[in-house]
C-alpha cells in the first residue's frame, strides 16, 4: 500500500499540492488504496475514538453486541464532530479528482473489530457498474477509512488484495470472490495488511477485495467508515441530530444527511430511532 509523503506545510494548512492530488489518483487507478499519513489532529482523533469505546462498552453492558463488522456508529452531533475527520480537505480533493463535481457524502459510519472475533469473509463493497469493459472505468464510490487506534496486526488491521478493483468478475449477486480467485490474486501480488496510525486516512476504492482480521488485544478496534459517492449513484442517507446542518455544509462534498430531532439514538444499527421521552 502506497504512502504519500504529506508536508508539514499541507498538514498546516489541511491543503493538499498538485502533485499528491495526482500521487493519490495514480495510487488508487493501480492499487485501489493509498495511505495519507497524519492529516488529522491527533486530539480529535482521541477525543471521537475515547467516545466510540466507551459506547462500545455500554453496549456490551446493556445490549450486548452481536458483531457485524459494524460495531457502533460515531455520534453525530457536537461535540464529537471534527472538520478535519468528516470534512477532510484532502480526502475531499482526491475524490473530487477522480469523480468530479457532485461528490456525496453519503455515510458517516464506522467497523469495530472486537476482541476474539474470527476473520471475515474476503469481499467487495460495491461491483462494476458494467460489465465487460476493456478498460475499468474510474471507481464510483471510495471510502474514507480512518482509524481510531493504532492498527497492526495485533488489533485487526484489514487485509487487502490490491489492484482487485480491476477484476471484472465481481457480480452485483455475489460479492464475495472465489477461493480460486483469491489463490490467483495472491500468487501474482500477495494480499497486504493496511497498518496505520492515529492521525492517517486511508482512501479505498470499494471494489477492492478485502477483510476485517481477529483482534489479539483486549481493546476493540474502531474504525470510521466515511463513504465518498458519486451523486448519479443510489445513496444509502444518513442521520445527524438536529442542530448540526451548518456543519455538514461543505462547497464541494454535498452530504446525504437526514436530520432528526435530538436526541437520537445512533448506536441502534442502520437508522437510528428517536429515543422515547
Amino acid at each position: 500500500m502506497q504512502a504519500l509523503k504529506i508536508s508539514l506545510d499541507e498538514v498546516k494548512s489541511g491543503l493538499m499540492c498538485a502533485d499528491n492530488i495526482q500521487a493519490a489518483a495514480e495510487a488508487l487507478r493501480e492499487d485501489g488504496v493509498v495511505l495519507l499519513p497524519g492529516v488529522i489532529d491527533v486530539d480529535h482523533i482521541d477525543c471521537l475514538g475515547q467516545k466510540m469505546l466507551d459506547d462500545v462498552d455500554s453496549v456490551e453492558q446493556t445490549n450486548g453486541i452481536s458483531n457485524n463488522w459494524q460495531g457502533v456508529r460515531p455520534p453525530p452531533f457536537h461535540p464529537y464532530l471534527f472538520s478535519d475527520i468528516v470534512f477532510n480537505e484532502m480526502a475531499i480533493a482526491v475524490t473530487h479528482h477522480i469523480m468530479g463535481d457532485g461528490v456525496i457524502l453519503d455515510s458517516y459510519g464506522a467497523n469495530t473489530a472486537f476482541s476474539g472475533d474470527e476473520q471475515q469473509g474476503v469481499h467487495a463493497d460495491t461491483h462494476q457498474l458494467w460489465p465487460n469493459l476493456d478498460r475499468i472505468p474510474p471507481p464510483h464510490c471510495i471510502v474514507v477509512n480512518v482509524p481510531l487506534l493504532d492498527v497492526d496486526q495485533s488489533n485487526g488491521a484489514t487485509k487487502v488484495w490490491l489492484g482487485t478493483h480491476q477484476d471484472t468478475r465481481i457480480q452485483p449477486d455475489n460479492r464475495r470472490p472465489t477461493e480460486e480467485m483469491i489463490a490467483e490474486w495472491d500468487a501474482k501480488r500477495p494480499a497486504e495488511y493496511a497498518f496505520s496510525k492515529r492521525g492517517d486516512l486511508i482512501l479505498r476504492d470499494m471494489r477492492v477485495w478485502h477483510c476485517g482480521m481477529p483482534n489479539h488485544t483486549d481493546t476493540p478496534r474502531p474504525m470510521l467508515a466515511i463513504i465518498h459517492r458519486c451523486e448519479w449513484e443510489s445513496q444509502w442517507g444518513f442521520e445527524a441530530q438536529k442542530g448540526t446542518e451548518d456543519f455538514f455544509q461543505h462547497p464541494i462534498l454535498q452530504t446525504s444527511a437526514v436530520y432528526v430531532d435530538a436526541p437520537i439514538d445512533y448506536l441502534h444499527q442502520g437508522h437510528s430511532r428517536p429515543l422515547a421521552n
